[in-house]
């Protein structure tokens, strides 16, 4: 039985709207359960592999790859995996003033439907073991904004739309098109391909675009450093910066900011 959890609860005060307990992983065991038992806090679990099933209130339900379920505070549930699919799991745990809107918000359901970008935002927030409170805010929002998203069915295109929404809100972190071809569930070859159909554009191309409009935003002021600004918008050189900078607008970071701000 393989279980890992980061927990980052010591970031967050008793007063903050929302608090992040941790982020966890589970390969479970063949018929393995957990409870009949209650949680002090919402506990949102994204099936990432297997099968299983979550009993509550004397009700049945089966659950596989793709789904995903919700347990309340004080909630009396058990779950247990799959004699011969054992499910693999990823969850997140969170409570505060503002923790039921957020759900409210995102759905009526205690068992929905997720898109890809959740499990990326959870694989993404253990492995680097996230524990700003931004950075694990920006975890929860990213695996509800997959729930809600899912609304919209789990085809080809909507894959694609939460690939773009996971780039748009992780420029500035070190993406490879190759892992997250992978998580999304295609080849590289084939996820470029559809990507590109989607938005004309491949997968490091729009990623490299929306750093250069991000860094056009920071060289607008005379607040950062044109090396604050390479390595803020993801770039893993001033050089590299540079170099992909002028190739997109036809000047250098500094040229660009001269004619900007007139100086």
């Amino acid at each position: 039985m393989q279980v890992q959890q980061h927990y980052v609860s010591p970031l967050f005060g008793t007063d903050d709207p929302v608090r992040i307990f941790d982020v966890g992983y589970h390969k479970t065991p063949p018929l393995h359960c957990f409870g009949p038992a209650v949680r002090p806090y919402y506990l949102l679990h994204l099936i990432e592999k297997g099968r299983g099933y979550v009993l509550r209130n004397g009700e049945r339900t089966e659950l596989s790859a793709g789904d995903a379920f919700l347990i309340k505070p004080e909630e009396v549930t058990l779950y247990c995996s799959d004699e011969k699919e054992p499910w693999e799991y990823r969850w997140i745990s969170f409570e505060g003033s503002l923790a039921k809107m957020l759900l409210e918000k995102t759905t009526d359901k205690l068992f929905m439907k997720y898109q890809k970008s959740g499990i990326i935002a959870l694989k993404t927030a253990f492995e680097n073991r996230v524990n700003d409170y931004m950075g694990c805010l920006n975890t929860l929002f990213e695996v509800l904004n997959s729930i809600k998203d899912a609304r919209k069915g789990d085809d080809e295109t909507d894959v694609i739309t939460a690939a773009m929404h996971y780039i748009e809100n992780n420029y500035f972190r070190a993406i490879d098109v190759g892992t997250l071809a992978m998580q999304m569930g295609f080849s590289r070859a084939y996820f470029t391909s559809i990507f590109s159909k989607r938005t004309g554009e491949t997968p490091y191309g729009y990623l490299t675009k929306i750093r250069i409009r991000r860094a056009k935003e920071y060289l607008e002021t005379r607040s950062y450093s044109v090396e604050e600004i390479a390595y803020s918008v993801g770039f893993s050189s001033v050089q590299r910066f540079s170099e992909l900078f002028k190739k997109y607008t036809g000047v250098s970071p500094l040229q660009y900011r001269k004619s900007i701000l007139k100086v």
